[in-house]
């Protein structure tokens, strides 16, 4: 099931630019050897997701995640930014409730689910108390949420800083605020917790480095990222390949392959305890 609302805020923004290249986005990042799986695997373990557990997955892309607590029992939703990345991830998870939308405004009722995730999701919000207010408000056990830490170690960040001359000079300073980093400085996180009411239960840092079987498939899961669409439309295709070509070379194996280091940080939280 597919259901659309207007998105807001910060979704406004970022729905057309992650919706811009979906193929190519679902079939890296989210792909079958795409990021996170160790992230995932963790999450369901520990949030207990199994048969009759409901979940909803914030910023959900293309489906990868909720596919995998589907597989596990749960019954799944999920909501996006980016209409055509929603398609994708109704095609691969038919029987879920996924809706075009902003999450910081979940069109779901009070203690609708028993866990609600967003992995490397709640940073792009531009009111980030608002959505994991929003977050908290229709679980009724767990949230989990998942950000990147460690910026000036991670191989995302290491590809992406030699692009910034391609990019507007706004849009960098916009993404300081919403963007992928936006919560990876230490105490950051901490902060929009407190003000949430959400309490930790566990707060992990995992290892979890991302790998491209060629720099053909790197080249085309970063132009298809949706920060990446600012400096295409700045710059060109043409220029952010060049580049692209030239940064991925210190992360290439013998094989060929890349890995770009990354460490995630995930927390698993509740605002009151299990009904």
């Amino acid at each position: 099931m597919q259901q659309t609302q207007q998105p807001g805020g910060s979704a406004s923004r970022w729905g057309p630019l992650f919706g811009a290249q979906p193929i190519a986005w679902a079939e890296t990042w989210e792909g079958p050897q795409g990021w996170g799986t160790s992230v995932y695997e963790y999450v369901l373990d520990r949030a207990q997701i199994g048969p009759g557990t409901r979940v909803l997955d914030c910023g959900c892309g293309a489906g990868r995640f909720a596919r995998m607590a589907a597989d596990a029992g749960a019954a799944v939703a999920g909501i996006d930014a980016a209409e055509a990345l929603i398609d994708i991830a109704a095609d691969r998870a038919p029987d879920a409730d996924f809706r075009v939308g902003d999450f910081e405004a979940l069109p779901w009722t009070d203690d609708a689910f028993d866990v609600v995730t967003g992995f490397s999701a709640f940073q792009f919000a531009d009111d980030k108390v608002q959505a994991l207010t929003e977050a908290a408000r229709v679980s009724r056990g767990m949230v989990a949420v998942v950000i990147p830490t460690r910026a000036p170690e991670s191989g995302i960040a290491a590809v992406f800083k030699p692009l910034f001359p391609l990019f507007p000079p706004d849009a960098l300073e916009s993404m300081k605020r919403s963007g992928m980093f936006a919560l990876s400085e230490p105490g950051a996180l901490d902060k929009i917790l407190a003000a949430t009411g959400l309490n930790v239960h566990a707060d992990e840092e995992m290892d979890c480095p991302v790998d491209f079987g060629d720099a053909d498939t790197a080249g085309r899961a970063f132009i298809g990222a949706g920060p990446m669409q600012l400096a295409i439309k700045h710059a060109g295709e043409q220029a952010i390949a060049e580049t692209l070509r030239d940064v991925l070379v210190p992360f290439t194996g013998a094989d060929g392959q890349i890995t770009l280091p990354a460490n995630y940080r995930v927390v698993l939280a509740r605002s009151r305890e299990p009904k």
